[in-house]
């Protein structure tokens, strides 16, 4: 009776440890998963924003096709808004009888920010100068036949092809480092580091018809071209 009841007290004692082991393991996958789950779910954030601006692209140039008019889309960085309209005069502004087409504001986890870092946000939207007028910035301008108004500023002009293609950058992608690169930058982050998730909305990289793109900037530590900016095509690397 005595080594039974020792036996019988030993397996309950076991089992309480294999419990508590259970427990502990149980604690650290939740911890694990929680954790793997706030970041997809970021990750998802931040490109349902940015499909967002890139979705109001394209359908500025639908607009302006089946309006058979220019339609401007412009950048409000103080506003942190995105707004299309039919532009009738056309003076690339909006007048007063030119009602919005659609609009679209940046969550307030993300912002406008360029490659190259200007504190001042000038290069975050480059598609500048219009009609020979520098004030016009910030706007992407459509004809009514969907192709683009070219900008004139020098920082607006399309990007350079990588110099060399690979498994990182692909056919697609563009290289930014020229002193022109047209777009509207955004990232997660307001510092210029390689911590970031930067993209890239653009218009006509290699064409002349309107043709919309939007990249992903590859940091040459993980893959981009030495001396390159690349931006490129998903699927994308992330920085969490």
């Amino acid at each position: 009776m005595h080594s039974r009841y020792a036996r019988s007290s030993f397996e309950r004692g076991f089992t309480a440890i294999e419990l508590l082991v259970a427990m502990a393991i149980l604690a650290s996958v939740c911890l694990f998963a929680g954790a793997y789950l706030r970041t997809i779910l970021r990750r998802e954030k931040v490109k349902a924003s940015v499909r967002e601006i890139y979705t109001l692209v394209l359908a500025a140039r639908m607009q302006a096709l089946r309006r058979d008019s220019n339609v401007v889309l412009q950048v409000d960085l103080a506003a942190r808004e995105v707004t299309a309209w039919a532009d009738k005069s056309p003076n690339f502004i909006r007048d007063s009888t030119e009602p919005v087409l659609d609009s679209y504001r940046l969550p307030t986890d993300l912002v406008f920010r360029s490659v190259g870092g200007a504190i001042d946000g000038s290069e975050s939207v480059a598609f500048d100068d219009y009609l020979g007028n520098p004030s016009l910035v910030d706007r992407v301008v459509f004809r009514s036949d969907g192709s683009l108004v070219a900008p004139q500023a020098a920082n607006s002009q399309p990007p350079s092809r990588p110099l060399s293609y690979s498994t990182n950058v692909p056919p697609g992608s563009v290289n930014c480092s020229a002193a022109g690169c047209r777009g509207i930058f955004v990232a997660d982050r307001s510092d210029d580091g390689a911590d970031r998730n930067l993209f890239r909305i653009s218009v006509d990289d290699y064409s002349r018809v309107g043709k919309a793109s939007l990249l992903k900037w590859l940091p040459t530590g993980q893959g981009g071209n030495t001396g390159e900016r690349n931006f490129v095509p998903p699927p994308w690397k992330w920085v969490d």
